[in-house]
């Protein structure tokens, strides 16, 4: 299973809920993504199945 079909079922649990989005930076790095987005802090910049934070708060459910 994907890390972002686990997010899903654990936020339809209520084991995990969303993080507030995140605001974009004030001026826009060039590695910076527009065209990723991640479900877990609700913002561009990189895809969910790619996110450490949410792959460690799973870890921290499991532990």
């Amino acid at each position: 299973m994907s890390l972002s079909q686990t997010f899903w079922k654990l936020t339809d649990v209520g084991l995990l809920t969303l993080l507030a989005p995140m605001p974009l930076p004030q001026s826009i790095p060039p590695q910076f993504r527009m065209d990723l987005h991640c479900a877990y802090h609700q913002g561009p910049r990189h895809e969910t199945d790619r996110y450490t934070t949410l792959r460690h708060a799973i870890q921290d459910l499991i532990d």
